[in-house]
């Protein structure tokens, strides 16, 4: 049984979010919630997030349970900053707002997660920086996977490679040891059929980072294996070359691993503050529905269809250029229009038009009425990228000038709620919107505005 050699053993650990696939629909619901609130007193912020996660949870929560996943929430993933006990939503989750890119987010977590980090205790920290730990696992673990690729072409790691030979070994974490090195140690010891210690309270952390790296799109995994995405080259490359290091700690803890109460608070505060803005406006960090959907045998037949959708070109289409994010959701919307039209319409295929460049309009795509082509039919796009389906109905928001050309438009308005998954896309179809918030069956709160939608809003169609 291989053991990481005692001279080079440092365990690594985080506290651990209960993550699952209600995760993302916890996150969404927040970012949605808080970004749009802007600044709002810690407290109150706190009994939100409390209501949000007891929202999305089947069954009830004892108090102490939502309160110790709130903390790993905020502290874990950099949600907000907290200036005069007043919590603002940190650059990451207003990003989540603005792009509704699950996996995006995840990325901007890995590209910055690092040890040692606030989110440890102060003494978890305080023992990384005596013994000199220094470790970035997403670029580290991203450049064994190129050098993996090169050498071997097809790689994949266990999660107890990672933690004996990555996460556990202080040649990696504290003398910074290449990747290479830590890769030959792995092949030799399955050359040798050495046996890992798999024990889950041992692998549970570097498996919890990994899953992480799978959340931001950077890897695949397949029973307990995991490879690198490809697709996803430009976040990879971003990530790698990455050279962003806090090192606020280490001018604070002492020799002998003491620290002065205030001269933490005060750097802990800057921690906060750098790892709650690690966004920043990276193009590469967008997430492409292509980069999402994993090429397998399972591979659904719808994404075919939407991947046929996102490679046509169509010289109409803003010189077939197109933004990764919303556009992405516009385009299978425009393509579900053309087929919908020229299956009962051929000859008036040409009048579905993409118009969201045009300013002020309220509208995304201008199309037809399937049953009367005479009637024009004025689309606004709202598009989610997520990992997972989930039986939640996500918030968007829409402008005050979309809203009120929707309430002049009546049954010609329609709003379209594009979610991309790894599972497949969904668009749900509002008609009217205006007067569906007038029966009842559509919330609309005056933030901007933000829609809270349900299955009696509107129609599932079928892409």
């Amino acid at each position: 049984m291989y053991k990481t050699p005692p001279e080079y053993f440092f365990r690594l650990h985080f506290e651990r979010s209960r993550f699952s696939r209600k995760f993302e629909d916890t996150l969404l619901l927040l970012a949605n919630k808080i970004v749009n609130i802007g600044m709002l007193d810690k407290y109150q912020f706190n009994a939100l997030l409390d209501k949000i996660i007891q929202e999305t949870t089947v069954g009830s929560l004892a108090e102490k349970t939502v309160r110790n996943q709130r903390t790993e929430m905020i502290r874990l993933f950099g949600l907000v900053k907290y200036m005069d006990d007043l919590a603002i939503p940190g650059t990451r989750l207003s990003i989540l707002t603005q792009t509704q890119d699950i996996p995006r987010f995840f990325k901007s977590f890995c590209n910055r997660f690092q040890f040692p980090g606030g989110f440890l205790k102060p003494d978890k920290v305080s023992e990384m920086v005596v013994a000199g730990v220094k470790f970035k696992p997403a670029q580290y673990i991203l450049r064994m996977f190129k050098i993996a690729s090169s050498r071997h072409g097809q790689f994949a790691l266990s999660a107890a490679e990672a933690t004996h030979f990555i996460f556990y070994d202080k040649r990696i974490t504290v003398e910074q040891e290449t990747p290479d090195k830590a890769l030959d140690r792995i092949m030799e010891a399955r050359k040798n059929g050495v046996q890992l210690d798999k024990t889950s309270d041992v692998i549970r952390y570097a498996r919890d980072f990994l899953n992480y790296m799978v959340e931001a799109n950077l890897l695949t995994d397949f029973k307990g294996m995991y490879a690198l995405n490809e697709k996803e080259s430009g976040a990879i490359k971003s990530i790698i070359s990455n050279k962003d290091f806090f090192d606020g700690y280490s001018s604070v803890i002492k020799p002998d691993g003491t620290w002065d109460k205030s001269e933490y608070k005060k750097v802990d505060s800057e921690w906060a503050e750098w790892f709650a803005d690690s966004a920043e406006d990276d193009e590469n960090l967008q997430t492409s529905a292509t980069a999402l959907v994993q090429d397998d045998n399972n591979f659904p037949d719808q994404w075919k269809r939407i991947k046929e959708m996102l490679e046509r070109k169509d010289p109409s289409i803003r010189g077939a250029v197109l933004k990764e994010i919303g556009d992405e959701g516009e385009k299978i919307a425009y393509e579900y229009e053309k087929d919908s039209i020229r299956k009962i319409h051929p000859d008036l295929v040409h009048m579905v038009r993409l118009v969201s460049t045009t300013a002020a309009l309220g509208y995304d795509l201008l199309s037809i009425k399937q049953e009367d082509g005479r009637r024009k039919k004025y689309i606004e796009i709202k598009t989610t990228k997520k990992n997972y389906e989930s039986g939640a109905t996500i918030p968007f928001t829409i402008s005050i000038n979309e809203w009120s050309v929707a309430q002049q438009l009546g049954n010609d308005y329609f709003i379209y709620r594009v979610i991309i998954t790894r599972e497949g896309v969904t668009i749900f179809s509002i008609q009217n919107p205006a007067k569906r918030a007038e029966e009842g069956n559509l919330d609309i709160e005056p933030i901007g505005f933000k829609v809270v939608y349900s299955d009696k809003s509107g129609t599932l169609l079928e892409v």
